[in-house]
């Protein structure tokens, strides 16, 4: 656009220039005027191409400037949809989040009941363990004694023994744990 402006402006000039050489060589007085008259004319040329040169680089950098503004805009609208996408993965992390956070609440929960369970068996356990000892001891005793053999019944089976030897007169040790002698 700028260029074939500046063509049109030289094509001009060189009619005019043209017009001059086919004018009538004027007197010597003319000649002194004409002079001026053609100095002026050529500043004046040489001003409007100077000033069509300036508007032609404004021209262009207008036009630079608005590729520029346009690239802008572009990159503006990408980096907007960018932000929008991150938001919403953000906020799908978010929700992720509350999900995890909310399952290891409840997991951490079972695992407190569990604990609890665990202890309680385990004092199960150490009371098990301490009649059992005692047991033991008392089985000692009663074997170097000589006077009782120990046998271990189930609960039904001892009461149904029981009953047998009571009726038959022998001598009979009960205990919870299912001795008899």
């Amino acid at each position: 656009m700028a260029d074939s402006s500046l063509q049109l402006e030289q094509a001009a000039m060189k009619e005019m220039s043209d017009d001059e050489e086919v004018a009538l060589a004027p007197s010597e007085d003319e000649e002194e005027v004409t002079v001026p008259a053609k100095e002026e004319k050529e500043d004046s040329q040489m001003n409007g191409v100077m000033v069509l040169a300036l508007l032609d680089k404004i021209i262009g950098a207008v036009d630079q400037i608005q590729q520029t503004q346009s690239g802008l805009e572009t990159r503006q609208q990408e980096m907007e949809r960018s932000v929008t996408g991150i938001q919403s993965e953000l906020t799908k992390l978010s929700k992720s989040h509350t999900t995890t956070a909310n399952t290891v609440n409840k997991m951490l929960e079972k695992v407190r009941k569990v604990s609890v369970n665990v202890k309680s068996v385990r004092t199960n356990l150490e009371k098990q363990a301490g009649q059992i000892k005692r047991l033991e001891s008392n089985e000692n005793e009663l074997l170097k004694r000589r006077n009782f053999k120990v046998m271990i019944y189930q609960a039904a089976d001892l009461h149904s023994r029981a009953r047998t030897k009571l009726n038959s007169g022998r001598f009979f040790m009960s205990s919870s744990y299912g001795l008899r002698g």
